[in-house]
């Protein structure tokens, strides 16, 4: 069966969130920031823009999927290989998890994005905001 899964990962064990699974909200490398110490390297795609960067029908299928099968972590954080609050659907993503799981979200953000009213609002429905 060939694994159709491209924007969870996980669960991977985490010192703050114990077994986390990892929700990629947008793609590779794609930051307001390009800091020399993150763990993924260079930046390629430096910006500001908010937008669908992944189909958030894509996200909730993934999530419904890895749901249903069972899954089970002590959070699902919005984080990976990007800025998650560039996605503009991030806060209702969130709400769709809290609407299908008991499992509670966390979102790792550089804050860059955090001066925009909606980013707050959206930011403030998850359980743990960690700015990095």
């Amino acid at each position: 069966m060939k694994n159709t899964v491209k924007h969870l990962f996980g669960p991977v064990p985490s010192r703050r969130f114990g077994r986390s699974l990892g929700v990629d909200l947008t793609p590779f490398k794609t930051c307001t920031l390009d800091c020399v110490f993150c763990q993924l390297g260079h930046t390629t795609s430096k910006t500001c823009q908010r937008c669908e960067y992944v189909p958030l029908g894509e996200l909730k299928k993934e999530l419904l999927s890895w749901i249903r099968e069972g899954g089970t972590a002590d959070y699902i954080s919005l984080a990976g290989s990007g800025e998650p609050t560039l996605h503009n659907g991030f806060g209702e993503l969130i709400d769709f998890i809290h609407a299908n799981s008991d499992i509670p979200v966390a979102l790792l953000t550089n804050g860059t994005t955090l001066y925009s009213p909606d980013v707050r609002e959206s930011a403030a429905k998850a359980d743990v905001v960690k700015v990095t």
